[in-house]
């Protein structure tokens, strides 16, 4: 009796076990004009929510058929199913169509149809009621389980013992004893059968094993959608075909994400104008006075040829591969650099110098930390990230020319806090669009990284008064696009102005009020881009 409570023990435990085991596994496909996921996804969480399924992560299956060089209606297909169904270990896969409706199709791993279905959708999702309706439906669905291996229980041995000969008749009374046999014919006496101990009983063929008649016989059972503890209604596996255990969040490939780093390596060309007038508030209300009005030394400066130089750029976004809102974080660096010829003429009440052609250089260099919006609009196969972000830094812009003592021209050097915004909206690969402002906080002259308050820069404030105050702004719109693998282009217009107004009493000949000056940049980017 024990050795049967045992058995039977043992037998409820290998059919408990295998309820459990029977409980659906269940996989959903890419759906076809759903090409960033969205429904996918509600289908996913919706079928998970209902803990009668343990259902792959979102992209599971489309990795693995990718993997496989299926794609599209071929991942989908009986083929694709027979492949890997038993690699991913799922009983069936959710796929269909997205457009006014989800025209959805449930497949068992033969790939035949087991449920369709058909439900309205609003901007490409599901409504709450439909969302269940339709988690409700496939949870009810019947499928066929996988094959499982047959429980190794081992059947205890039978023993082949014969059974015990009949106990002799007990001797009559009045029988003698017979006569001692002759030794010419000598009696055969059957052999007794050994004892078996008395703890280890003797199984003969006519008591069959316990353990066998226990174990139940037929056909497999449907799969059960069986309810699921909170921790057990997700199912990982490993796309790539080993059957392990994988963590829900699968690997993403790195190419479907947005860089991490960009660089920028390109020509530019830049164009200056500059004017500066005494006891005025503008350049123009100075020459709209009549010629005996205009009282002061006047400074003109434009660049009759570009500055033609180099741009650099970098940016690092070492999170961006994160999923949490920090992916946003990153630094970026930019230098410019540019040379020419320029031509300069400075006025005054006694006449105006001759113009002169001078050797001018135009240096700027920012640096900032950025916060960043990714998105993306693209599909699954081809993304196209985009962003929407901010920036917050310092900015250095410097002009200078070949001898400045003895040439009077307006040599600037400014160093400001900086805020600023962008944007880059994807059209398609090759196309997208970039553009972005910055405002400058007090970008006074005088100012530079380096030798800040000395040397000629003191006379950038001094020359036209005793103190000044500033404003600032950059707008910059441009093309981008990705050429072939990382690298790309880099097409952008550039426009910086400022305006200074100064008070007090100044060093040049008329400047006894202050008066303004106004300081504007145009240029043009051209470049390569690489981007990880």
């Amino acid at each position: 009796m024990c050795r049967r409570g045992a058995a039977l023990a043992l037998s409820l435990a290998v059919l408990l076990t295998a309820q459990v085991a029977l409980a659906a596994r269940l996989a959903v496909s890419a759906l076809e004009g759903d090409p960033k996921g969205k429904l996918r996804a509600q289908v996913t969480a919706a079928l998970r929510k209902t803990r009668k399924a343990q259902v792959l992560p979102p992209t599971a299956w489309t990795q693995a058929a990718a993997k496989q060089g299926l794609t599209g209606p071929a991942a989908v297909g009986p083929s694709a199913l027979k492949l890997l169904a038993p690699r991913l270990k799922v009983d069936a896969v959710l796929t269909g169509s997205v457009g006014a409706t989800f025209n959805a199709r449930l497949l068992d791993r033969e790939g035949r149809e087991v449920w369709v279905g058909s439900y309205p959708l609003k901007r490409g999702a599901l409504a709450p009621k439909d969302l269940a309706a339709l988690a409700q439906a496939v949870a009810t669905s019947r499928l066929q389980p996988l094959a499982a291996p047959a429980p190794d229980i081992k059947r205890p041995p039978v023993s082949e013992v014969p059974p015990p000969a009949p106990p002799a008749p007990p001797a009559s009374p009045e029988m003698k004893p017979s006569p001692a046999p002759q030794a010419s014919a000598p009696k055969e006496t059957p052999p007794r059968a050994p004892e078996a101990p008395a703890s280890r009983p003797v199984l003969t063929p006519a008591e069959p094993a316990p353990v066998a008649a226990a174990v139940p016989a037929g056909p497999a059972a449907p799969v059960a959608w069986v309810e699921l503890d909170a921790e057990s209604h997700t199912y990982g596996v490993d796309p790539s075909g080993s059957g392990g255990g994988f963590p829900e969040t699968p690997a993403v490939d790195a190419r479907r994400l947005p860089p991490r780093v960009r660089l920028l390596v390109g020509a530019t060309a830049t164009w200056r104008k500059y004017c500066a007038r005494p006891g005025v508030a503008s350049c123009a209300e100075y020459d709209a006075r009549p010629e005996e009005q205009r009282q002061g030394d006047t400074s003109d400066f434009t660049s009759t040829a570009p500055y033609l130089g180099f741009a650099a750029e970098a940016e690092v976004f070492p999170l961006a591969h994160r999923p949490s809102l920090i992916r946003g974080l990153g630094l970026t660096l930019a230098f410019q650099r540019g040379f020419a010829p320029t031509t300069v003429r400075v006025s005054s009440p006694t006449g105006s110098t001759p113009t002169r052609e001078v050797a001018a250089t135009d240096t700027a260099f920012g640096a900032t930390l950025a916060y960043r919006v990714f998105f993306d609009l693209g599909s699954e196969q081809t993304p196209l990230w985009g962003h929407v972000g901010v920036r917050l830094g310092a900015y250095d812009h410097g002009f200078a020319v070949e001898d400045p003592l003895d040439v009077p021209v307006p040599v600037v050097h400014r160093l400001t806090p900086v805020v600023a915004l962008e944007a880059s909206v994807p059209l398609m690969r090759l196309i997208r669009l970039e553009g972005g402002g910055r405002l400058f906080y007090q970008p006074v002259p005088g100012g530079a990284f380096a030798g800040l308050g000395k040397g000629p820069f003191l006379s950038e404030v001094r020359d036209y008064g005793t103190a000044v105050s500033s404003v600032g702004w950059e707008a910059q719109l441009g093309l981008a696009g990705d050429l072939w693998g990382p690298f790309g282009y880099s097409a952008r217009l550039k426009l910086e102005h400022y305006s200074d107004t100064f008070t007090g009493a100044g060093t040049r000949r008329g400047w006894t009020e202050g008066g303004v000056a106004r300081d504007a940049y145009s240029s043009l980017w051209v470049g390569l881009t690489a981007a990880w």
